[in-house]
């Protein structure tokens, strides 16, 4: 029974640890202030997918953003945004990707950008590497199931076989 529940602690860790890897999010909050420009830069791998989604205070609620690449290339041109957005884009090469959050054109109010946004892990044969781990949990934890299963099995029967009482008549019973 000990070794059961083993089993069934080690598949849930394995699941929770597989599922947060893959469905990992992250906030951050950006004050930009007027005739100003901040950049975040995040250092992805080739493959990676980010995500992206803006929501924007302050007066007029809007702010210019784009992204760009290694190289410095825009690769997302949002423009000015208004209240809120989306975006996403997929790292076609390592290196540092930058957000820029423009507020140049506000003489006197600042803005603050509150950017939520999840990192994916690169691909693999065209999957996802968090939903491959998410598969791979899957079958590992089916794997030691049929093994557990098969090994209480195994022991049941060859326990029971230690526990018969012998066959009567036989030399170790005593006759009445």
């Amino acid at each position: 029974m000990r070794r059961k529940s083993v089993l069934i602690l080690c598949s849930v860790l394995c699941f929770t640890v597989a599922f947060t890897i893959a469905n990992a999010s992250n906030v951050e909050v950006i004050q930009v202030d007027a005739l100003t420009e901040k950049t975040l830069t995040f250092n992805l791998n080739s493959g990676q997918k980010f995500t992206g989604s803006l929501a924007i205070s302050g007066g007029g609620n809007d702010i210019d953003f784009w992204v760009t690449d290694p190289q410095g290339t825009k690769i997302v041109d949002l423009g000015r945004v208004s209240q809120g957005k989306t975006f996403q884009f997929t790292a076609q090469a390592s290196g540092a990707y930058a957000l820029h959050f423009s507020n140049t054109f506000s003489w006197f109010t600042g803005k603050t950008v509150n950017l939520t946004y999840d990192v994916g892990l690169p691909t693999v044969l065209g999957i996802d590497l968090g939903t491959l781990l998410i598969i791979i949990g899957v079958v590992v934890f089916l794997l030691l199931l049929v093994v557990g299963l098969a090994v209480m099995r195994y022991r049941k029967k060859n326990l029971s076989k230690t526990n018969q009482p012998p066959p009567p008549n036989s030399p170790e019973q005593p006759t009445p």
